[in-house]
């Protein structure tokens, strides 16, 4: 039930260093790394949560994956105070619920002919209007945890086609999303999320791309984790995301050739658990990027359901 900024990064760069990232057309920021162990066990009542991710990086990749030169450092630091609630009322035989996040982004760019700076604003509101999770059901003998949300990011985070560093992306995204835990052992589990984000146009694109309106293509997405419980409180494990863009960039309505986005992020976790509450760190090194950056970022997340 949360929300990464990981592509930030991509996102300062979008439309303002055309020579090094494909036709400069970036993804939004979507949910990648920023779920983890035991992410399909939620009970009804209301959650609240901080997550605090650090994502570096020093390189970008084009569409085939060969290294872009000169510098490329992209640094974000992002807090996302996170609220939802589910409900005892049922739907499909499952508790339904809301939830909404809202990013507070601090980026720090410099790229080699290209932009340079900070800036610190809000990100695009996450509003999930409709989520259902399920009592758990057994799978060979075992609880099995699972939930569907429907998800849209909006258009209210900071953003000006002349501006070199944007916080937000000034699109419509439709992002839902599956997950699910397997506790497939009694002390081992593994669970996942698996999303589909569609990204509407923007009609105010940057002004070096020179255009009427850009629109990213579709991808999918997903968040993967495997973890053991050592003992009541702790658990431990690796973690991981995958992110594969499934349809070309436009501009002006035309499709841009090699434009597409691919990268993945592994990396070890622990989780902790006292009472009802949870923290969890999660760190992850990314490889396999194209048509984007590619580093390292670390998630801390605090979760307090009542």
């Amino acid at each position: 039930m949360t929300f990464s900024t990981r592509s930030l990064g991509v996102l300062a760069l979008a439309g303002v260093c055309q020579s090094s990232l494909a036709d400069s057309v970036a993804l939004p920021p979507l949910a990648l790394g920023n779920s983890s162990f035991m992410d399909g066990v939620v009970m009804p009542g209301v959650l609240t949560e901080l997550p605090i991710q650090y994502s570096r990086s020093n390189s970008a990749y084009d569409a085939h994956g060969h290294s872009v030169p000169g510098r490329q450092a992209v640094r974000s630091l992002t807090m996302l105070p996170h609220i939802a609630y589910i409900s005892e009322h049922k739907l499909f035989g499952a508790n339904v619920g809301a939830e909404v996040l809202l990013p507070l982004v601090h980026l720090d760019v410099d790229v080699d002919n290209g932009p340079s700076g900070t800036r610190s604003r809000q990100g695009d509101l996450i509003f999930n209007p409709l989520l259902l999770q399920w009592a758990p059901v057994q799978l060979f003998g075992r609880p099995y945890w699972q939930r569907a949300v429907l998800g849209f990011s909006v258009p209210t985070g900071s953003y000006s086609s002349s501006a070199q560093i944007n916080t937000g992306a000034n699109v419509w995204v439709v992002n839902p999303h599956y997950a699910f835990t397997w506790q497939f052992s009694e002390r081992w589990e593994v669970s996942g999320r698996l999303h589909y984000a569609w990204t509407s146009r923007n009609n105010d694109p940057a002004d070096a791309l020179e255009a009427h309106e850009v629109q990213p293509g579709q991808a999918f997405h997903s968040n993967f984790a495997v973890s053991y419980a050592l003992d009541d409180n702790w658990r431990v494990g690796v973690a991981g995301y995958h992110l594969k863009q499934i349809s070309d960039d436009r501009v002006d309505g035309h499709r841009q050739k090699d434009s597409r986005e691919r990268v993945t992020g592994l990396g070890p976790g622990v989780m902790y658990q006292k009472g009802a509450q949870m923290f969890y760190a999660n760190f992850y090194v990314e490889s396999q990027a194209q048509n984007r950056n590619e580093g390292s970022q670390l998630t801390l997340r605090y979760l307090h359901p009542f």
